[in-house]
């Protein structure tokens, strides 16, 4: 895998994170989860690509509802810890783990249905990088493909804790190392319009994790893929 300086630097803190705390959100799937389920169903989805995968609790929804599911996240030990429960031992269907670059993905073109991605593409720090990502799920995509993403939204009450950081996005002043890009709605769309059609754009709320006990507020798109 593939990555640049910052990034690394990113995998190296979220890698620390599922280390040092394990189940962050617990083992649930997430309400984009869910809900990117029923879209990817009405859509006839088949093959579908997790993109930041993180421990494989939304993973394992999607391969449990019926989806031929390969995961991939910039984290070996996310990786690590998704292998350790998300199996047949656990009543799990396969799922096909991958270290993979979130924001150039090494897979090839038109191999998968759906995309989904939760809670990750704000760790990507610029709109450059966000860029290359969408770039990328719109070629692995096959023609009419779908996709669901899930990114925090500047009404986050996490914003309250940002400082200044060094580029686009923002430290976080409660986890030293935690750095988030928090987009404006009209901002993302305009990233985003290049390579889908947004069938919609709406706000989901998540808890921020089992150690903070309040609602994040998250972007939360469903898009197709453009001729």
């Amino acid at each position: 895998m593939q990555i640049d300086d910052e990034l690394a630097e990113v995998a190296k803190f979220w890698s620390t994170r599922y280390r040092n705390e394990g189940f962050i959100w617990g083992q649930e799937p997430s309400p984009c989860a869910i809900e990117a389920a029923q879209h990817f169903r009405r859509g006839a989805a088949q093959r579908l690509l997790v993109l930041g995968c993180g421990y494989g609790r939304d993973a394992a929804h999607f391969a449990q509802q019926g989806f031929e599911v390969t995961a991939v996240d910039f984290s070996a030990a996310a990786l690590e810890l998704a292998r350790s429960w998300t199996s047949s031992e656990h009543g799990i269907p396969p799922i096909n783990y991958l270290l993979d670059n979130i924001a150039e993905l090494d897979q090839p073109n038109s191999s998968f249905d759906a995309v989904f991605s939760h809670r990750t593409l704000h760790l990507l720090l610029s709109k450059a990088r966000l860029t290359k990502a969408f770039a990328h799920m719109q070629r692995v995509l096959k023609p009419g493909g779908l996709a669901c993403v899930s990114l925090r939204n500047p009404r986050d009450p996490t914003r309250k804790h940002a400082v200044t950081g060094s580029g686009e996005s923002s430290d976080m002043s409660f986890r030293p190392g935690h750095q988030i890009l928090f987009l404006a709605d009209t901002e993302l769309i305009n990233v985003v319009t290049p390579y889908f059609s947004v069938l919609s754009h709406t706000e989901m709320q998540e808890r921020e994790s089992y150690a903070r006990d309040y609602a994040t507020q998250l972007h939360f798109l469903t898009l197709s893929k453009s001729a």
